[in-house]
């Protein structure tokens, strides 16, 4: 029993995590920041792509975040490598619309 518990919890810490903030050294970045601050603090991302979405639902160039059929917005997916993680900021009108954290 004991095994299945770790081996659980060893799956659920190494998959993928959707966040609301995430800690760059002493700043704190969160949902709604502006893409400006994102490249301040973290510079200029390794990866950028237009109309990606990643995990999220995607549509001929549109990004989506809820289930409601008329939330769909074009936006962009920056990809950071940093500290082991892959960090995945979702832009939406030039703010944070979704983070992904995955560890390497």
């Amino acid at each position: 029993m004991r095994r299945c518990f770790l081996l659980a919890l060893l799956i659920v810490s190494s998959s993928a995590q959707a966040l609301q903030s995430i800690r760059v050294g002493s700043q704190l970045l969160v949902v709604g920041d502006s893409a400006a601050h994102v490249m301040e603090l973290l510079g200029k991302p390794s990866l950028r792509a237009k109309g990606h979405a990643g995990k999220a639902r995607q549509r001929k160039g549109a990004v989506r975040f809820s289930r409601r059929e008329d939330d769909w917005k074009t936006g962009e997916r920056w990809q950071y490598r940093r500290d082991g993680h892959t960090t995945t900021f979702f832009i939406v009108e030039g703010k944070i619309a979704h983070i992904e954290d995955v560890a390497r």
